[in-house]
């Protein structure tokens, strides 16, 4: 189940998650300022952090000082993301801080998404699969069919907990309630979009799904999806269930 990885610098490797390349620079190497700085500069259209003076500037500060504050994850492509959407809201110091909590609180635990094996990152997927059979069935069937496997679109949506791609207002409303209830917002909210779009998915072969999903992001309104997502019946022993299955597998 683990990631296989490939050498680019001395301080950056490239993790591949099921297909999926990930960037992670080594926080123990003083070389990975260069990395880090490169990477903090690919933030997402919709972020608001363009309307803060210097956010560019805060955003890689940050990212510098918690590779060096967690050697061991040092910085993961996906987290450049997470921490511009914290700058819309908090100091630079207080965005550091939160950072620190997500990262390493058991109810969060984003540090296991970016470890150096992202054991975190197979895990998600495998509980995230699990639970579109058991509340998207149809859909999740025709995905199999052609040959669409979930870590093709819902690896960036996971591992960035929404915030590379989706309009701010969806992402304002999911972390608002990750920050309280933890991992089972994040499935909810998965299968909220999946439950939008299934009507549309259906009529749909291989290529056009792609195509869509890639765009999808952008078609969709944070209010519409969070209300839809509410009314799915996921409960905690759900993906609890899952969780306990991968960790003894």
């Amino acid at each position: 189940n683990g990631g296989s990885s490939t050498v680019l610098t001395k301080s950056t490797m490239l993790i591949d998650v099921n297909g999926i390349s990930v960037a992670k620079i080594d926080g123990e190497n003083d070389n990975n300022a260069a990395d880090v700085d490169s990477n903090s500069m690919t933030i997402p259209s919709t972020s608001k952090l363009s309307e803060r003076g210097d956010g560019q500037g805060a955003l890689r500060r940050i990212l510098r000082a918690y590779s060096q504050y967690d050697n061991e994850v040092g910085y993961c492509q996906g987290m450049n993301f997470i921490v511009a959407m914290f700058l819309t809201f908090l100091s630079e110091e207080e965005s550091f801080w939160l950072l620190v909590v997500v990262m390493n609180e058991d109810r969060y635990m984003l540090r296991a998404l970016y470890g150096e094996d992202m054991s975190g990152t197979h895990e998600i997927l495998y509980i995230a699969d699990k639970l579109m059979k058991q509340f998207v069935p149809k859909l999740w069937k025709h995905l199999e069919r052609e040959g669409i496997h979930n870590s093709m679109f819902v690896t960036q949506w996971l591992l960035t907990l929404y915030t590379s791609s989706f309009p701010f207002d969806l992402v304002s409303r999911v972390w608002d309630s990750f920050l309280v209830e933890g991992w089972k917002v994040i499935y909810r909210v998965m299968l909220g979009l999946l439950k939008h779009a299934e009507p549309t998915l259906l009529e749909m072969p291989f290529e056009q799904i792609l195509m869509f999903l890639r765009e999808f992001p952008t078609m969709i309104n944070g209010q519409t999806i969070m209300r839809e997502s509410l009314q799915i019946g996921l409960k905690r022993r759900h993906v609890q269930k899952h969780v306990n299955a991968w960790r003894v597998a």
